[in-house]
């Protein structure tokens, strides 16, 4: 199904890490998907056949004929569902040439980010600049009184309540906006829950959130001149996969709607039936995802112009880049910190054996010292250092 993808998550690979980190893509989209996919990769799903083998003969060939029925009918939704799809395939390729739709539909940049994620870079930045910069910005400010108001800023039984922008800056501290600033965004951009993706809002936070953390972590070991640089691009490099799953249920809609209507003018009522009753499909955007995320991801962060904080210049190398060729430290760090966080949310739903993480970051060059210390780093909130 849908033949006209490069590459597929489908079936499984001789590359244990490859196959690890194309699952990953399955579990963000859903958990029971991606929990079927490796079943049916590694030959383990074989519950309805054993079903099959117990019933009596009676209901056996009367479950035969249900079955096939139901399979020429599913064979039928197939072929309508891969007609659709390949338009919207094609209108995806040509809405991600157009960067501007992108960075002002999908991701739209809000005014004055750049020139507050490079006046957060400078070390003499004061807060009245800050403050200047911010102004307007209500996602910042919602974000920064919400941070302040709650653990580890402020004890919840003292009963005080900070609702001063200047007051929340000034207690917060430059280095930790410059942690926090990133988040914020980040959040402000999630896709809304919808079917049948209805994790992977939560999912793409957490794992945007904690390659972030484990990117400074590493970047702090590794004496990298700047390691919230490191933390902003773990922050930002999945912005693809959230762009395409914003596009793609767009296009979907569209594309349904014109197939619908196009059915009724033709007198179909089976097509139509057929039509009205399809689904976004998790296999088409986890297709769309592997061939394009990347991709997308550094062409939002190219448009934004920053010019202290070189986000596209070592996400495009992240992108370009295979495992430890990357010429950029900053992207070495991200891609070390991607698999690392990959591997772990993996393992905590009980996606990933232990030894095809070992597969996956040894693909990544990660050392034993450095996955020791990874694995006592909470990587559920930024590493903000709260003031005396």
């Amino acid at each position: 199904m849908f033949h006209f993808f490069a590459g597929t998550t489908e079936g499984g690979s001789n590359d244990p890490a490859l196959r690890l980190e194309k699952r990953f893509i399955n579990y963000l989209i859903s958990f029971p998907f991606a929990r079927k996919a490796r079943s049916k990769a590694d030959g383990t799903d074989e519950e309805d056949k054993e079903q099959l083998r117990k019933l009596l003969e009676v209901e056996r060939l009367n479950y035969e004929e249900r079955d096939r029925k139901a399979q020429a009918r599913q064979r039928y939704a197939d072929r309508i569902s891969d007609e659709l799809h390949e338009e919207i395939y094609h209108r995806a390729l040509k809405t991600i040439d157009d960067g501007d739709y992108i960075r002002e539909r999908l991701i739209p940049l809000p005014e004055k980010l750049p020139e507050l994620l490079d006046t957060l870079s400078l070390k003499a930045a004061s807060m009245r600049r800050i403050e200047s910069v911010v102004q307007g910005m209500d996602w910042f400010h919602t974000g920064l009184l919400r941070t302040v108001n709650q653990p580890p800023f402020i004890d919840r039984n003292k009963q005080v309540k900070i609702d001063n922008l200047r007051v929340a800056m000034s207690f917060v501290g430059t280095e930790n906006l410059r942690l926090l600033a990133p988040a914020y965004i980040m959040q402000n951009w999630l896709p809304p829950a919808a079917q049948p993706f209805m994790l992977f809002r939560r999912k793409i936070w957490e794992h945007s959130l904690g390659t972030a953390i484990a990117a400074h972590n590493i970047a702090v070991e590794r004496k990298l001149r700047d390691p919230v640089l490191a933390y902003t691009i773990g922050m930002f490099h999945e912005l693809g996969k959230i762009a395409l799953t914003k596009l793609y249920l767009r296009l979907f809609d569209d594309v349904q709607r014109e197939f619908a209507m196009q059915s009724v003018n033709d007198k179909s009522p089976e097509r139509h039936n057929t039509i009205v009753k399809l689904t976004p499909d998790e296999r088409f955007l986890r297709d769309l995802m592997l061939e394009k995320d990347k991709d997308v991801s550094y062409l939002v962060a190219e448009g934004w112009g920053l010019k202290r904080v070189p986000v596209s210049k070592h996400l495009l190398a992240f992108t370009q880049s295979k495992a430890e060729e990357n010429e950029s430290e900053y992207a070495q760090a991200l891609a070390q910190a991607n698999a690392y966080c990959e591997f772990r949310m993996l393992r905590e739903v009980d996606l990933a054996s232990l030894e095809e993480g070992k597969h996956l970051l040894n693909k990544y060059s990660i050392t034993a010292d450095t996955i020791a210390r990874l694995n006592n780093v909470s990587l559920k909130r930024p590493p903000i250092v709260v003031p005396e």
